[in-house]
This record gives C-alpha cells, sequence and structure tokens, in this order.
C-alpha cells in the first residue's frame, strides 16, 4: 500500500460518526432521552417517533443518571425500536454500558475540578475499548443563558460563560480543537430559558474548523434554523423529545432547510 493509500485509510478511520453524517446531511439533528425521565419501554416508542419525524442519531443520557442497569435496558429499548445510530452522553463512567455503538467522550472543558476533566475519562476509558464502543472526543462547553441555574450548574462547579460572555467561549472551542477534539458540544443545559446566542454561534464558528453541536433551549424550528445558519452544525433537543415529541418534525424540517 502506498503512502497516498495508507493515509486516506488512515483519515477514514479518524473520521467521527459526526463527521460521516455531516458528510452526507451538511446539518444534522440529534434527540437526546434521559433514561431518568421515562420507562425503557416508553423510551423505545420515543426514539421511534424521533426516527419518523428524520432526526438523525438517538443519545442517551442525563446530568443524574447513576444506573449503569437503566443505562443498558433504555439503550436496549431503543435498539429494537429503530436503526438509528445511538450515542451515550455520559455524565460518569458508572454510566457507560456495553451495548451503545458510541459514546461522547467528553472534557467538560469549563469545569473547575479535575473529576470531568480527566478522572472519569481515565475510569471509563478501559471499558470503552474492552467493550468496542467507538468513542467520539468531544469538548463540552456548559454556557449559563438562564437566571436560575440547570441541573448541570447546580452539580458541577463552572467556570461560568454567559451569555454575553463571547471571546471566553471562542477561547475554549480553539483549546478543543488544538487539543485534538473531534467536535466542540456548547450546552446551555437542560430546560434553559434561552438557547445560547447566535453571536456566539457565529463567533465560535469563525474561529474553528471542527463540528459544533449546540444543545438547550431550542424550543421551535425558527430557532434551530437561526442557530444552523449560524454556524451550528449540529443541533440536539431533550427536553421537548419527552413532553412534546411532534415538535420534531418542524425542527428537523426547519434545519434541513438551511443548507
Amino acid at each position: 500500500m502506498n503512502k497516498k493509500a495508507i493515509a486516506s485509510e488512515y483519515e477514514g478511520k479518524r473520521m467521527s460518526l459526526i463527521d460521516k453524517l455531516l458528510q452526507k446531511h451538511n446539518k444534522i439533528h440529534f434527540s437526546l432521552i434521559d433514561p431518568d425521565s421515562q420507562t425503557p419501554g416508553e423510551t423505545g416508542q420515543i426514539a421511534r417517533a424521533c426516527e419518523k419525524y428524520g432526526t438523525n442519531a438517538i443519545m442517551v443520557g442525563g446530568s443524574t443518571v447513576s444506573s449503569r442497569q437503566l443505562t443498558y435496558d433504555t439503550i436496549d429499548s431503543i435498539r429494537r425500536n429503530v436503526k438509528l445510530p445511538v450515542i451515550l452522553f455520559p455524565n460518569s463512567a458508572e454510566s457507560i454500558s456495553k451495548n451503545v455503538e458510541y459514546i461522547l467522550f467528553m472534557m467538560l472543558l469549563n469545569s473547575k475540578g479535575n473529576r470531568y476533566l480527566g478522572e472519569e475519562q481515565a475510569k471509563g476509558a478501559l471499558l470503552v475499548k474492552k467493550w468496542g464502543i467507538q468513542p467520539i472526543s468531544t469538548g463540552y462547553i456548559v454556557v449559563s443563558t438562564s437566571s436560575e441555574p440547570t441541573t448541570i450548574e447546580r452539580k458541577v462547579e463552572l467556570d461560568e460563560i454567559h451569555v454575553d460572555d463571547v471571546e471566553k467561549a471562542v477561547d475554549y472551542a480553539l483549546f478543543a480543537e488544538m487539543s485534538g477534539m473531534s467536535c466542540v458540544y456548547f450546552d446551555a443545559g437542560s430546560g434553559a430559558e434561552r438557547p445560547i446566542s447566535n453571536e456566539m454561534i457565529q463567533a465560535i464558528r469563525s474561529n474553528i474548523n471542527i463540528p459544533i453541536i449546540i444543545g438547550g433551549g431550542i424550543r421551535d424550528g425558527n430557532t434551530a434554523k437561526e442557530k444552523t445558519v449560524a454556524g451550528a452544525d449540529v443541533i440536539v433537543n431533550g427536553t421537548i423529545v419527552e413532553r412534546d415529541v411532534k415538535r420534531i418534525k418542524d425542527i428537523v424540517k426547519k434545519i434541513k432547510s438551511s443548507t
């Protein structure tokens, strides 16, 4: 095999699921399902509806999930009901499940403590390797957009990034890219009052080349479209998936229309 072929094969192996989906769809949508919010059986039905409405992958996880068995059962139900990729969105090593296909192997970059900046990742790395889960290296950054702290903000001491802290958000995004992470995930948190601003997304997009995932506070198709036009590559919905899954149809439609 010549050097060019070796390089091509290596690049193919390095491409994450997100890169591959973006090559096919340009802009994509993920539905986030929290195992703590419903039974595994109900989760399977929700995932089936999301697939019907055009979501590109199902994420599984939440800030408070602590049962590996519950995560396993939830993923099992989803995989029996849909053909979409299933991506674990873990809050710790304890939530890693051997029946998942992909994992956002994340570092919470604006955490002030070490637990989410390496300790949990080290605890979980061998399980990811042992169980053949494909890691998607992710720089995870929480942005404060609500008057009251979201669950993740209450749980973890953060270097706070507020809605107008655009330069700080760009700094963290650049750190993620320069550290070799395959994507960045900016999250306003579950049930956030407002989504991350278009201005912040535009600034991040103009400074990095890796995919940008945006979640939290996006409740309708027009807002989702605004975020993709500003530069987001992936939109994540969680709360409305559980409360009013039919709204995913319009959100996905508007995301696709922005390409």
